[in-house]
């Protein structure tokens, strides 16, 4: 998001940061399309050298997920963000068991993981649908005023997010 803002700012003269996207369609908030506001997002990821970890030690903390648990990277983004953004994990030294694309964020709900980290409010109350899976919310702006589910716990950061889904986990 970070190299998004950037991207939107420079085009419309704004003065947007992370924390102003409060809801999770941010296009309404940057007051552009959802079409211009998704090819922000893959024009940032066009330019993966220059985006940030979401926080320092990334790596280190997913790796703490491998020792009990497969790792698979999924998105929701436009196919043409794929290989850049297997090089920016590369880049990172993140490593994973497989790296999977679906047609949109909300399409996550319909595979069938044990438990899924994400950031979108959307996601996370579909998912509560469901009979069975976990998932871990990781605070976001955009997340902040969602309220406690079943079978979902909040991270409001990366290093919380290796316990809780080994106790998440452990209790399946």
């Amino acid at each position: 998001m970070e190299s998004c803002c950037k991207i939107v700012n420079k085009r419309h003269s704004a003065h947007f940061e992370v924390s102003s996207f409060t809801q999770w369609k941010a296009w309404e908030t940057a007051n552009i399309s959802k079409d211009e506001f998704f090819r922000a997002l893959d024009e940032a990821w066009f330019e993966w050298r220059s985006i940030p970890p979401v926080k320092k030690k990334l790596a280190e903390k997913v790796g703490r997920l491998l020792r009990f648990a497969n790792v698979d990277i999924v998105t929701g983004r436009s196919p043409e963000t794929v290989t850049p953004a297997k090089s920016w994990l590369k880049s990172q030294r993140i490593v994973y068991n497989a790296f999977v694309r679906t047609n949109s964020t909300i399409e996550k709900v319909t595979l069938n993981y044990d438990l899924l980290i994400d950031d979108s409010p959307e996601l996370i109350t579909s998912l509560t649908a469901k009979p069975y899976g976990y998932a871990i919310l990781y605070t976001q702006p955009w997340n902040k005023e969602i309220q406690e589910m079943p079978n979902v716990m909040r991270a409001n950061s990366w290093d919380q997010i290796p316990e809780l889904a080994h106790r998440m986990l452990r209790v399946k």
